[in-house]
């Protein structure tokens, strides 16, 4: 976009009167005084004029463009650099490596009139941006000038020089580059230690427990163990990557939460019968409510919850555990919440009273790969499971919230937008 951007100018700058024989040869240009909302202070014997034409084709172009003068000074940035990069359009200007490209280009331009340069910036405040910045400097011939807004041209100049920068925000494909990079760093972490466990077992069998049968049944048990681990490893990441890959699409069809729920029993009963725990599914009382969903999905994040919950709420060393672990699963109306969009919607809760989850640690918990120190010595678990969940919420448009008290419990919270099946539904 960004090349695109510069190409379009040029080619308005060529079309209006810029020849190969004026670019051939270089002038300093004259500086001459224009009045401008966009052109930044400097004294009217120092500025330079920028033809108005120009101005007209970059506040069309859909990208973020400026126009620089031989002095650095910013003349014009269109309406896009204004939308996208609001206050930090000087931010950019000023950052070392914005000027070591401007640098970079004076040096080009003293062997060839047209010359390009490029700069990624990073800004860190008010908060972390990743920006690309191509360059262009064009001479152009003075004729170019004298249309220019209050603007005139000494009869001894005949070219101008303009720097076109065509800016991109790329700090989401960075941030994503990242996590990606982090994602593969982490996976490789959690494969390594049970394979490394396991190669140790084997050379075990191999060597020093070759004629113990005892000794051999133990580690075939412990490696069995380290399998698994794997294997449930492997299976919540290409869960994960098949929910990231379908997460930008919002669900086609819908489903009403009463029929939700009757699914979610029969298959948590299924799963859960033999658990030291009581689960209750509260039935859903408005049979009216629906919401937009990939069902499969919906079922499976509610049942990654309550599995959470009959992991982490029986611990028997936990620190404020319960004797009798409940979990209740619950729908209702979502009333106003400033965490919940100002649209009709539902909430979807699993709480249970277990020994809860310190504060610091709630915002790390959707994290890939993120578990709570304490807990991950004794309880097996990828690290992925509300990974899984809040990417599943996100494609479904909704909010997941977990809010939890050390010694009283967790509740997931899920917030959905509802439809209505049946009449308009308002929250009481």
């Amino acid at each position: 976009m960004m090349h695109e951007a510069l190409v379009a100018v040029a080619g308005i700058l060529v079309g209006s009167g810029l020849t190969a024989s004026l670019l051939a040869a270089r002038l300093r240009p004259e500086k001459v005084e224009i009045p401008s909302y966009h052109q930044e202070e400097s004294p009217a014997s120092s500025r330079t004029a920028v033809p108005e034409g120009v101005e007209q084709v970059m506040a069309c172009l859909p990208a973020a463009t400026m126009v620089l003068d031989e002095e650095r000074r910013l003349h014009y940035a269109s309406p896009e650099a204004y939308r996208i990069f609001e206050d930090n359009l000087g931010s950019i200007k000023r950052h070392p490596a914005f000027q070591t490209a401007l640098d970079r280009l004076v040096e080009k331009s003293l062997d060839t009139a047209v010359c390009s340069e490029t700069a990624r910036i990073v800004l860190d405040v008010p908060h972390h941006r990743v920006i690309q910045a191509r360059f262009q400097q064009h001479v152009l011939p003075a004729s170019l000038f004298a249309g220019a807004r209050g603007g005139s041209v000494s009869s001894d100049r005949s070219q101008h020089a303009l720097v076109f920068v065509a800016l991109c925000d790329e700090t989401e494909a960075d941030n994503t580059e990242r996590q990606h990079t982090d994602f593969v760093a982490y996976a490789s972490h959690e494969l390594r230690t049970p394979l490394a466990a396991l190669m140790g077992f084997v050379e075990t069998l191999q060597g020093p427990a070759a004629d113990d049968p005892e000794a051999q049944q133990e580690f075939l048990g412990i490696m069995a163990a380290q399998g698994k681990r794997m294997q449930h490893l492997l299976d919540d990441l290409l869960y994960l990557s098949r929910v990231q890959r379908v997460e930008h699409q919002r669900p086609r069809g819908s489903v009403a939460l009463k029929d939700l729920f009757v699914r979610l029993k029969a298959e948590s009963q299924a799963l859960f019968r033999l658990k030291k725990a009581k689960l209750t599914i509260q039935p859903v009382s408005d049979p009216a409510l629906c919401v937009a969903a990939d069902t499969s999905q919906l079922v499976q994040v509610l049942i990654n919850l309550i599995e959470n919950a009959f992991k982490y709420g029986t611990l028997p060393d936990a620190e404020g555990a319960p004797s009798a672990l409940q979990v209740t699963v619950s729908c209702a109306l979502a009333p106003p919440d400033p965490r919940w969009p100002a649209v009709p919607g539902v909430v979807l809760s699993v709480a249970d009273n277990g020994p809860g989850i310190a504060a610091r640690h709630l915002p790390r918990l959707t994290e890939h790969f993120y578990r709570v120190p304490k807990t991950a010595a004794t309880v097996q678990g990828s690290g992925l499971g509300l990974a899984i969940v809040q990417h599943v919420v996100t494609r479904h448009g909704g909010r997941f919230v977990v809010e939890s008290t050390v010694g009283k419990g967790t509740t997931c919270k899920i917030w959905l937008p509802c439809v209505a099946s049946a009449g308009v539904i308002k929250p009481s």
